[in-house]
């Protein structure tokens, strides 16, 4: 011990350097640490640890994030760019103005020169204070809208048609548009107006394999309002296992819902497809629900929603208790509703001679499953379609050809 404390004496200047080196190399660790995470990460996206790792142990693929930070960066440049595409086939509906500026004329007798000089604001439309808003789904004019015109909602109908002159559409690039015809959905509370223009810009419909549970979708209002959430699933507002062929029965979930103010706004996912739009009462609805209004507009510049007048059992979203090799797991068994109706009296299913207990297992060669339900099959064709149905009586199998009637 004698002898190292007097090692330590003789060579006390070798001790000190060695202090320095070791406090010296903690302090720039400590330094470069601290520059990566609050200083290159920020401004060249260097991961602090690499990557983040968010897989498991229970066969799911592995989802590992290896620069959270330039994951936020982009999918915000990725917001910003779509709402900057889809605002462009947005519109906004108005109360028509009249030019005040003449009659204020004619009545004060008002020189020209003062006249033209006068600031009048019922000579402008105000933008930011829409009647309603809507989606244009054609170049040529179509546009899809839950607004109600009180014309309509009133029941006030001149020479057979509806008087539209009140109101106006205008587009994004300031355009004034006249609305010179309407068409009403009878399955879901949207209407569809139609403007004379040319070249309007329009959005893909999204598929509906594209409307997946996880999906990121953008709402985005008239106003330039944005709202980003993602779908969570599907809820039906009835609480009965028992669809109808004629009607839609569930919504979109999605995992945060948009406020009041998107009440008619339109959702899109990152690519700027058409999603869903939210109806009046904040209901989502798919756009896949309005496919078959749609090619009837451009069919026959109405809508002809298809009937075919059963009501039934989704077989892929139930699970017998004891299942038999020859039980189906998928297909609509036809059955009766709260009414005790399974077949409507007079429908096309009767005339076809389709009863309680067939079940459906493919319409115009589109299998019945947890992918394709009957109602969305159906609701996508016109009344007057025929379609093949092939469905089980027992046990033996049949085909039947369908024409489809029309919804009133």
């Amino acid at each position: 011990m004698k002898k190292i404390l007097q090692l330590l004496k003789n060579n006390f200047t070798l001790v000190i350097i060695i202090i320095a080196v070791i406090f010296g190399l903690t302090g720039g660790l400590i330094a470069s640490l601290i520059t990566r995470v609050y200083l290159l990460d920020n401004y060249y996206n260097i991961p602090f640890f690499g990557e983040i790792n968010f897989s498991n142990n229970n066969g799911q693929k592995e989802l590992i994030i290896r620069d959270a930070k330039k994951v936020v960066v982009e999918q915000n440049i990725k917001i910003n760019e779509t709402i900057n595409t889809v605002e462009n086939s947005l519109v906004g509906i108005f109360k028509k103005r009249t030019s005040q500026l003449v009659e204020n004329e004619t009545k004060k007798n008002v020189k020209s020169e003062l006249a033209a000089t006068t600031v009048d604001l019922n000579n402008f439309y105000q933008l930011d204070e829409p009647q309603g808003q809507g989606l244009i789904i054609t170049s040529d004019g179509w546009i899809v809208s839950d607004f109600q015109l009180p014309d309509l909602s009133s029941g006030v109908v001149k020479n057979n048609k509806i008087n539209l002159t009140n109101y106006v559409i205008i587009t994004k690039d300031r355009k004034v548009y006249e609305i010179d015809k309407l068409a009403k959905d009878s399955l879901t509370p949207f209407s569809f107006l139609h403007i004379t223009a040319t070249n309007l810009s329009v959005r893909k419909f999204a598929d509906k394999q594209e409307i997946k549970n996880g999906n990121l979708i953008l709402a985005v209002n008239w106003s330039g309002n944005s709202f980003l959430s993602s779908i969570m699933g599907q809820y039906k507002k009835i609480n009965s296992q028992v669809y109808s062929s004629d009607n839609f029965l569930t919504k979109l979930v999605l995992t945060a819902n948009p406020p009041e103010e998107f009440k008619g706004a339109s959702l899109f996912n990152l690519g700027g497809d058409i999603v869903a739009l939210i109806d009046n009462q904040g209901e989502i609805r798919p756009i896949t629900q309005l496919l078959g209004a749609i090619n009837s507009l451009l069919q026959y510049k109405e809508v002809k929603r298809a009937s075919l007048g059963i009501n039934y059992l989704d077989l892929s979203s139930l699970v017998k208790i004891s299942i038999l090799p020859e039980d189906n797991d998928k297909g609509a068994i036809i059955y009766q509703d709260a009414d005790n109706i399974a077949v409507v009296k007079g429908s096309p299913a009767e005339k076809a001679g389709l009863k309680a207990g067939d079940i459906i297992i493919s319409v115009e060669n589109f299998e019945l499953n947890q992918d394709n339900n009957l109602t969305e099959i159906i609701q996508a064709h016109i009344a007057g379609d025929k379609v093949t149905i092939n469905y089980l009586r027992g046990n033996a199998q049949k085909q039947v050809d369908v024409v489809l009637g029309q919804i009133k």
